[in-house]
């Protein structure tokens, strides 16, 4: 994976710090206008991700560029990899790995937006995803060291695969802070707040529903609009069902992708950790909750 410009060339420009600057200005605005954090937070991912490409991805291994390329689009990465024909020469291993590693840095994601909008710090609010985040990396520290997929192949299928050309996940950013994807999906957020309002009001659907609906498709969008929404009006909202409703549309999504993905042949697999790591993050999370609120 290939930048088009070094980073020494974006400190040695004026748009990196006009960026940084303006994302600066953004903070003190939002911290008067709650509503508005949702702006400063997508350009900070923006931010983030553009040093995480320029300093890592390099020199990375393919799985590393499927944990960078999910900080931008996790779906992306899914379609992708599971899809484009020149990953179907790719092993299962490391398919399984990428997509685990794109789901992990989903799932980082998801954990700072909730530390940016939610307010005071709460605990139980992070366990969900950190639950579901610590059992996929259990799955992929497991796979690295061949538990569940047999032994490594022999030297003669290992020389053969490292004849294979390198495939890169093309998810570049060359650019500090994209404020055209900033305002885009900001826009997308505000949008489907306003939109959840009239689905609850006109349709009679509850918030849940809407949620698991938007959920399919977007999971970093409808949490982040349902954290700004709950950070106005805290009373409204059950935080913790709602989280459970995300990552479970975000399973079924994902797991929609792997099925009629046609590189990836052991698709039982990924699906059963998908919703095994699901149920665990339920599970711990309501355990976690009960010994919270007991005396």
């Amino acid at each position: 994976m290939e930048h088009k410009t070094p980073l020494s060339y974006h400190f040695k420009h004026s748009h990196i710090w006009f960026d940084m600057a303006l994302l600066a200005v953004m903070y003190v605005v939002a911290a008067y206008v709650p509503l508005l954090k949702i702006v400063p937070l997508i350009a900070s991912l923006e931010l983030f991700s553009f040093f995480c490409f320029h300093l890592m991805a390099k020199r990375s291994r393919f799985q590393l560029q499927g944990f960078l390329g999910g900080f931008i689009s996790s779906t992306a990465v899914f379609l992708q990899t599971l899809n484009d024909s020149k990953f179907a020469s790719s092993s299962d291993r490391d398919l399984l790995l990428t997509l685990l590693f794109a789901l992990c840095a989903m799932l980082l994601e998801c954990v700072f937006i909730i530390f940016f909008l939610s307010e005071p710090f709460t605990l139980i609010f992070y366990v969900p995803f950190l639950t579901q985040l610590l059992c996929i990396v259990a799955v992929i520290v497991c796979l690295n060291k061949n538990y569940f997929l047999g032994p490594l192949p022999d030297k003669v299928a290992l020389a053969d695969k490292a004849a294979e050309p390198e495939v890169d996940i093309e998810l570049l950013n060359d650019h500090p802070i994209i404020w055209k994807n900033v305002v885009k999906f900001s826009v997308i957020i505000l949008v489907l707040i306003y939109s959840m309002h009239v689905i609850g009001n006109n349709f009679g659907l509850s918030i849940l529903i809407s949620t698991l609906l938007i959920s399919l498709f977007e999971a970093h969008a409808i949490l982040a609009s349902i954290m700004t929404e709950w950070s106005l009006s805290p009373d409204n909202i059950d935080l913790m069902t709602v989280f459970f409703v995300i990552l479970l549309g975000n399973t079924l999504s994902k797991s929609f992708l792997v099925l009629k993905g046609s590189n990836l042949s052991r698709k039982g697999f990924f699906v059963t950790v998908l919703f095994g790591s699901l149920a665990i993050s339920i599970g711990v999370t309501l355990i976690v909750s009960r010994l919270m609120s007991s005396p």
